[in-house]
């Protein structure tokens, strides 16, 4: 209990004591007297009470607005942290549409170094640069898309440490396929072939490992 309580009830008290007083008074003057202190304790009592019940409403109002300015608050807080969120998914989401793009190109012409028929003799030499080259530029255009939308998002340091590797060998397979129509001779030729596979079979596996991981979500 509290001590407002203790002291409204110690008033109460003395006001009903200062009324047993006046009850029992005898003489005009006496008994006027009684029931006027009585009444002006009475009155101060009452007051007292009333300013402590007044007071506790105060502040059960300045709890509640404290409450709902809280409430309010966190609610503020949590639709900020929601917007933010559904913003870095957003972003997230055109990153991994990129970055399936970049991987599905790539496996593609991966793809075609690893079964490309190096020796057509239906065609000229001159036919089969120009196929080599125009892979090239192909390649060299992949690289470019890559680059041109900047990843920065722990969330796919790993995906993209992959897709940057792959597209390193892939570079590397498509100057081996160019390199491979400069050759000396045919074990040069062979060389270069073997190389040029190798590195694309290399490349192809790790646009596969890219594409699980972004799969999975990372």
């Amino acid at each position: 209990m509290s001590t407002e309580v203790l002291l409204l009830a110690l008033a109460c008290g003395l006001t009903l004591l200062a009324y047993m007083v006046a009850i029992n008074a005898h003489g005009p003057t006496r008994l006027s007297l009684s029931y006027l202190i009585a009444t002006i304790m009475l009155a101060g009592t009452v007051w007292c009470i009333i300013q402590y019940v007044n007071t506790g409403l105060d502040t059960r109002k300045i709890e509640e607005l404290r409450r709902q300015e809280r409430e309010k608050r966190l609610a503020e807080e949590k639709a900020l942290s929601d917007e933010e969120q559904l913003k870095t998914n957003r972003e997230r989401s055109i990153k991994v549409a990129h970055i399936n793009k970049i991987i599905a190109a790539g496996s593609g012409y991966t793809t075609s170094l690893i079964n490309i028929e190096l020796q057509d003799e239906t065609v000229d030499v001159d036919v089969l640069l120009g196929r080599a080259a125009e892979m090239k530029k192909k390649i060299d255009q992949l690289n470019t898309d890559f680059e041109s939308v900047p990843i920065q998002d722990a969330f796919f340091t790993e995906t993209v440490t992959l897709i940057k590797d792959a597209l390193k060998l892939l570079t590397e397979a498509s100057n081996y396929y160019r390199l491979y129509y400069q050759s000396n001779d045919s074990t040069q030729e062979e060389n270069r072939e073997r190389v040029l596979r190798q590195r694309a079979r290399n490349a192809y596996e790790l646009f596969q490992k890219a594409g699980a991981k972004v799969a999975v979500g990372g």
